[in-house]
């Protein structure tokens, strides 16, 4: 078993760790006292590296196409070619260390983030990049972690009468998400999602919900006051102190939040972005 683990580390630090196929079997032969062409045998055809490397580019492979499934829309923005080269560098200063490959992509965005020209003055081109991954990630989020799913609860307005009175309670979805974002992104990530062309997404600030019921995740941009109200509601169960704060952040009188709330709730709880207890 001792003898296994060895071989399964030695293979390991090969495949993951960065340089020439030929530099890191060396390294791997002087770090865990074997020999390579002990270990995998060379045949007719095939030296014992080349075998190795087709387990390396194999491994590889496999995790480019992990990120290329989470973030579909980052590769159609930026093209495949240079797609490829972000990831393929992230894969190499952030190597996977998780068994689980719904880790592998957690800090794709902010990689592209660090990768900003430091000296450029208008960000916009840079910054669309680092957005849609910060998004296509939520979206990978919402549907992991625990939801409504399983739950008993209600949501549906049974009586308006009970919001008026302040005799109901809401609670927002523990899988909710709320993104601020500097620019309109649903549009081109749903295109993107059924290969269809997709305009380049204008930069305007852009308040977005995603959450998931029924295991469906939903995704939509908000209103400004409606996003500070989940906002709000994640901080505190009281809807009428969170109707406080939306009321201050907005400038807006709480009767008027209050009777544009008795419109927008029924939809909020039909999403899945609350519920009632």
């Amino acid at each position: 078993m001792a003898e296994l683990e060895q071989i399964q580390r030695w293979l390991t630090s090969i495949i993951i760790k960065p340089g020439t196929l030929n530099d890191r079997i060396r390294l791997a032969d002087e770090a865990y006292k074997l020999d390579n062409g002990k270990v995998v045998r060379p045949s007719v055809t095939m030296s014992s590296g080349q075998k190795i490397g087709i387990y390396a580019r194999g491994y590889i492979a496999r995790l480019m196409e992990c990120m290329e499934a989470e973030y579909p829309a980052v590769r159609y923005l930026l093209g495949e070619d240079l797609f490829n080269t972000f990831v393929k560098t992230y894969l190499i200063n952030q190597p996977s260390r998780s068994p689980d490959l719904y880790d592998l992509g957690k800090d794709f965005a902010a990689f592209l983030k660090a990768s900003q020209p430091k000296s450029a003055t208008d960000t916009s081109m840079f910054d669309l990049p680092v957005e849609l991954a910060i998004l296509e990630r939520a979206l990978a989020e919402a549907s992991r972690i625990k939801g409504l799913e399983g739950f008993q609860y209600t949501d549906t307005m049974d009586s308006q009468m009970h919001f008026l009175f302040g005799t109901t309670s809401f609670k927002t979805s523990p899988c909710l998400v709320l993104l601020d974002l500097q620019f309109r992104l649903a549009d081109f990530i749903k295109a993107v999602q059924h290969d269809q062309e997709a305009e380049t997404p204008t930069k305007q600030q852009s308040y977005m919900a995603i959450s998931r019921k029924n295991y469906a995740v939903n995704m939509h941009e908000l209103e400004a006051w409606q996003w500070h109200f989940l906002q709000s509601l994640q901080n505190t169960s009281d809807y009428i102190q969170a109707i406080g704060t939306v009321s201050e952040i907005s400038a807006t009188p709480q009767d008027t939040i209050m009777a544009d709330l008795m419109l927008w709730l029924p939809v909020a709880l039909s999403f899945g972005y609350i519920y009632q207890e």
